[in-house]
């Protein structure tokens, strides 16, 4: 993992479950290998990304559930890419 540093953002992400959506469906980027942190495991889901506004840097992160996928695969590919071109993070893009 190179360029990465770990934030803790005072404001925090926060998620609240609305009980009868319907499940996701789309595609979701996976984990692989490539994160010093060993809270992080093979075959945790991308729940979180975020690039700022200038394009320059992108927030991230991932959980064992799945929270978030993206209606077109070349979305989908292009973090996927993004995370092992700038950080060294391999993931894998999975249909669900």
């Amino acid at each position: 993992m190179k360029n990465v540093e770990e934030i803790h953002s005072k404001t925090g992400v926060w998620r609240v479950p609305i009980h009868g959506m319907p499940p996701l469906s789309g595609w979701a980027v996976q984990y692989v290998s490539g994160m010093e942190n060993p809270d992080i495991k093979e075959g945790f889901w991308l729940s979180h990304w975020r690039v700022n506004s200038t394009r320059d840097s992108a927030t991230f992160n991932f959980e064992p559930g799945l929270h978030m996928c993206y209606t077109e695969q070349s979305e989908a590919i292009a973090v996927s890419n993004a995370l092992r071109e700038h950080a060294e993070i391999e993931t894998k893009v999975v249909k669900v």
